[in-house]
């Protein structure tokens, strides 16, 4: 839907929403519940193009960008849905009613919140695909208040057989999430369809100039040199390389920046 959602819905508007399908599907056709224009946020908002579903994904803080890079990176991912409905509408009511917990309203009115889930994943088993419900929360949000609202969360997946996790940044692999964020813009570069390069290539040019003692600018420039490419392109090529799993490059153990040296896996 086009536009900013009205933050003082009525329950028809929520109801249009519902229809429109909002929260609800799959793969390139799904449409989240909410949109960063939509929520007033504290953290850092973001928009993020996914290769695994061919669409842009909307995400209210950096913690839930991260939370998606890595699941991006899941070599058993095969979709990703954020701002998921939990729909029926009037099911959380229900499990609130039941438990003696207020439920969210909209702010300024009297109309229930849909709630949603951050990420909802599909994740791809030997014995067949497994959903997996993903709530990214910083510590300092989880609220007295807050975790109120994640109960009815779980309990909403609980009832679906649904595993429901909770992920803060104790519990998420920063290094690797980092890592993947200084390659995040090499996940749609048109420059490395356009270079003719081979992004696995372009890594193993790298690794042949790496030495201990070089930063990763440096490793970059000679590179470059030798294939003829500017340094945008270079990090591009190398990005695509890391995200398809051809590259040496070793994310998971030191932070990348440019001018550190880079680990390479044996």
């Amino acid at each position: 839907m086009a536009g900013t959602k009205s933050r003082r819905p009525t329950p028809a508007i929520v109801r249009q929403w519902i229809r429109a399908g909002l929260g609800q599907g799959e793969a390139q056709a799904y449409q989240p519940f909410m949109y960063v224009r939509d929520v007033p946020s504290e953290g850092t908002s973001s928009m993020v193009r996914s290769r695994i579903t061919g669409r842009n994904h909307s995400y209210l803080s950096s913690h839930e960008l991260k939370v998606h890079l890595l699941a991006e990176y899941g070599s058993a991912t095969l979709d990703i849905r954020e701002q998921f409905a939990l729909l029926p509408w009037d099911e959380t009511q229900s499990i609130a009613a039941q438990l003696g917990i207020r439920h969210p309203f909209f702010p300024g009115t009297s109309t229930p919140t849909v709630l949603t889930t951050d990420l909802l994943l599909t994740l791809e088993r030997p014995d067949g695909m497994e959903l997996v419900a993903i709530s990214a929360k910083l510590k300092k949000d989880l609220t007295s208040r807050n975790l109120e609202k994640l109960l009815l969360e779980r309990l909403y997946w609980n009832r679906r057989g649904i595993r429901w996790i909770l992920v803060t940044e104790d519990n998420i692999h920063a290094i690797r999430a980092g890592n993947l964020m200084f390659f995040e813009t090499a996940l749609n570069d048109e420059r490395v369809t356009e270079s003719g390069i081979n992004p696995a290539e372009f890594s193993r040019r790298f690794e042949e100039h790496w030495t201990p003692s070089l930063s990763f600018n440096k490793i970059m420039s000679m590179t470059i040199d030798s294939m003829s490419v500017d340094v945008h392109t270079g990090h591009a090529l190398l990005g695509t390389a890391v995200w398809s799993r051809d590259s040496k490059i070793d994310i998971d153990t030191k932070k990348l920046t440019h001018r550190d040296k880079v680990h390479l896996k044996a």
